[in-house]
């Protein structure tokens, strides 16, 4: 047999392998199903516990589980600091400010005074326990409004106040805690003043030169994630080993600083923190709801359990709800759904076992730690069980659930996305969301009054989860100007959507197949989004509505089909498939018009040259310098190299003494036509007639439609030999902009 304290040794390794690996396990079939995590972290706490199969247990880490526990916590609540702007409190509804203000005094003060008129207990602790009810997680809060699809008011309400009360919640729970460890009373208000102090000058300081040296760069990109996560544990330790029980002060505040300063590479660092989070959190439940036993809490709704839950959930939420919404436009039902939802979370239930650790821990047990405990986390599974599995059924009652996803995601909010989302957009029917990682373009979208987010749709899975406003998204459209990128987010988007609900511009002329694709290829044959954003822009292009009868086509010229409407139902429109099979009468069809006049347009983009020249190659030369010296981005080398070989496969000459050599460039969004008139005439081979006039046409790549539109029109031109005449005799590019228009 093994010595005592090497099996107690092997049995602690098991209990923290265990916890990592069966809580990261359950979190990813919690995303998968989506269902709360906290659900399933909590009934496998009890099932892998003394408990249930008796497999694991917390209790042999000893005196390192509230270390353990502790320094978890303080990185949950460091990334919470990072996640906190500001911004978003000032930018939010009058009923969100009052929940986060008025409505947290109300849950605080009204839970504290329940427990303390119902528990034999100190004021001082019922504080304590009142303050470590008043978050509610977004961990629970985010599946839980996917599932019901309620209004999308309603939503952003409680969306909003999940996500900002957190940092507020734990400040005062960290707070009464300080107030309850020390003992209380006016001898241990300058050891409680020197713990806040502490806490906060450190976290300060320490979030200060976090952000210092991300922003000068002393910290390689590389290793930015690692150098965040060992600071936050840097200082979370320094506070603790300067004052006792004050790093969680310490690390939230320090979260905070680096959160509101934003050096550039806050993002990646928001990213890999959440990451980090999520494996704690599938670590700290199942490592504490394992030594939870029933007994305890048989005894918390002996001593009137009970009637505290009913307090809580049937009172006092409604009470902080009427106050906050007093003098608003939310509605009776309105207010009846928001009162009853208030799930509390992975915060509440990972601050009530570290505090009862930590006063369990003390020679002198300081309250009732196991009564914090049960009480904290039966009102989790109370709010997170009942209110959970009833909200879908309470918000159908109350006539506030939406039908089944149908909104539309836009991957890309340049011009073309902006004015496409702001055509398709129906109020009270479908919502239309723009998603870039420009910040630019989110801003424009914004203000534009479109629904807009900064952040990147690779990440699919993480946004689909977090994000309220997609919620109800039915249908993606990547439409960005990359193709290969495009198809990359078509197939992570169909992870979250099914294949025939995901959307991608893929132009016809795309190598990749069409079984080959995930996802439907719309647009394909329209220029690259860059491109048709450039012609709405300058009036190129127009956006029309067709009212379809049976019978009926689209009218003549350039049109194009986006999507049909059909009632509330928007379905994009395949570039292979034929409109009168898909439209039926009384459909909306939204088009995309492309005004006629490509080649006036494009010369007013481009110049009036005249060139000496004494062959094709010289001619060649001279055109790809003047193009390369008044285009910015351009290579003369390239511009001259890509000349001869679009002269093998399309023709350069069009007859009549005139040439149209042409070519693509990835560095324009729009067409530039240069009118060449030759001082000397050219003689070709395979030409009759010498050329002395050149219309040289650069377009941007992708742009094969107006591309070759272009082409057409020139050859249409020069077929009058009264215009020919007249353009060779131009002088300036506004005589031929003069002579095609007439």
């Amino acid at each position: 047999m093994l010595p005592l304290a090497v099996a107690t040794t092997q049995l602690a390794l098991w209990s923290l392998c265990l916890a990592v690996g069966a809580g990261c396990l359950l979190t990813v079939f919690s995303r998968k199903l989506h269902l709360p995590t906290i659900v399933l972290l909590l009934l496998g706490g009890f099932a892998l516990g003394p408990e249930g199969l008796d497999l694991l247990h917390p209790n042999e880490l000893g005196a390192f589980l509230p270390m353990i526990v502790s320094l978890a916590v303080g990185l949950i609540l460091f990334e919470g600091g990072l996640t906190l702007d500001l911004k978003d409190f000032t930018h939010t509804s009058t009923v969100i400010k009052r929940l986060l203000t008025v409505g947290v005094l109300i849950t605080w003060l009204g839970s504290a005074l329940t427990a303390y008129c119902i528990f034999d207990i100190s004021p001082s602790f019922a504080l304590l326990m009142g303050s470590l009810i008043i978050v509610t997680g977004p961990t629970v809060i985010m599946p839980l409004l996917r599932r019901i699809r309620i209004d999308q008011k309603l939503g952003s309400i409680l969306h909003w106040e999940a996500v900002l009360i957190d940092s507020i919640g734990v400040f005062i729970a960290i707070l009464c805690f300080e107030w309850v460890a020390v003992g209380g009373g006016a001898v241990a208000l300058p050891n409680f003043l020197i713990r806040i102090v502490s806490g906060a000058g450190i976290g300060f300081v320490g979030g200060y030169i976090i952000y210092w040296f991300m922003k000068h760069g002393w910290v390689p990109d590389n290793i930015v994630n690692a150098f965040a996560l060992a600071s936050a544990m840097l200082i979370f330790g320094m506070t603790e080993l300067v004052k006792p029980e004050a790093g969680l002060l310490a690390v939230t505040i320090a979260g905070l600083i680096v959160g509101l300063n934003k050096p550039r590479q806050l993002r990646e660092v928001k990213a890999f923190k959440a990451e980090i989070v999520d494996l704690l959190i599938g670590l700290l439940f199942l490592l504490l709801v394992a030594r939870l036993e029933f007994s305890q809490f048989a005894n918390f709704f002996m001593m009137g359990g009970g009637w505290v839950l009913f307090s809580v959930i049937l009172l006092i939420r409604p009470i902080s709800i009427a106050v906050s919404s007093w003098g608003t436009s939310l509605n009776l039902r309105e207010k009846a759904l928001l009162s009853w939802v208030a799930p509390r979370g992975v915060v509440a239930a990972s601050m009530a076992s570290l505090f009862a650790l930590t006063l369990q821990s003390h020679d002198q047990p300081i309250g009732d730690p196991a009564l914090l405990e049960s009480f904290v986390y039966s009102v989790i599974c109370a709010t997170v069980l009942l209110q959970g599995l009833s909200s879908g059924l309470v918000a159908k009652v109350l006539r506030l659930q939406r039908p089944a996803p149908n909104d539309l995601l836009i991957i890309g909010a340049h011009y073309f996305g902006r004015e496409l989302a702001a055509q398709l957009v129906r109020e009270g029917e479908q919502e239309v969301v723009l998603l870039d990682t420009n910040a630019r373009n989110i801003a424009i979208a914004k203000k534009d009054g479109l629904v807009a987010l900064h952040r990147d749709g690779m990440e699919a899975e993480k946004i689909h989860e977090e994000e309220q406003a997609l919620f109800g998204a039915g249908q993606v459209l990547a439409l960005t100007d990359n193709v290969e990128l495009n198809q990359l987010l078509m197939q992570r988007w169909a992870g979250e959507l099914d294949n025939e609900k995901v959307f991608g511009w893929i132009p016809a002329d795309n190598t990749t197949q069409e079984d080959q694709l995930t996802g439907q290829s719309v647009f394909g044959d329209l220029s690259r989004p860059a491109v048709i954003g450039s012609e709405l822009l300058q009036g190129e292009s127009s956006f029309e509505s067709v009212s379809w009868e049976d019978g009926m086509s689209l009218p003549s010229g350039d049109w194009h089909p986006l999507y049909i409407r059909r009632g509330k139902v928007l379905k994009a429109v395949p570039h292979d498939g034929a409109l009168k099979e898909l439209v039926k009468d009384g459909d909306e069809v939204i088009c995309l018009r492309r005004s006629e006049g490509f080649l006036r347009r494009a010369l007013q983009s481009g110049d009036f040259l005249k060139v000496d020249c004494t062959d094709i190659e010289s001619l060649y030369s001279q055109l790809a310098h003047v193009a390369a010296e008044q285009i910015e981005g351009l290579s003369e080398d390239q511009i001259l190299e890509d000349l001869g070989a679009q002269g093998k496969v399309l023709p350069t000459f069009l007859g009549h003494g005139i040439a149209i050599p042409h070519v693509y460039s990835s560095n324009l969004n729009v067409r530039v036509c240069f009118l060449v008139t030759l001082k000397q005439a050219l003689k070709v081979p395979s030409q009759d007639e010498p050329i002395n006039c050149a219309f040289f046409l650069i377009s941007p790549t992708g742009d094969s439609q107006g591309h070759l539109a272009t082409l057409a029109e020139i050859a249409r031109t020069c077929r009058s030999e009264r215009l020919r005449t007249r353009i060779k005799a131009a002088a300036h590019v506004e005589d031929i902009i003069t002579a095609i228009s007439h």
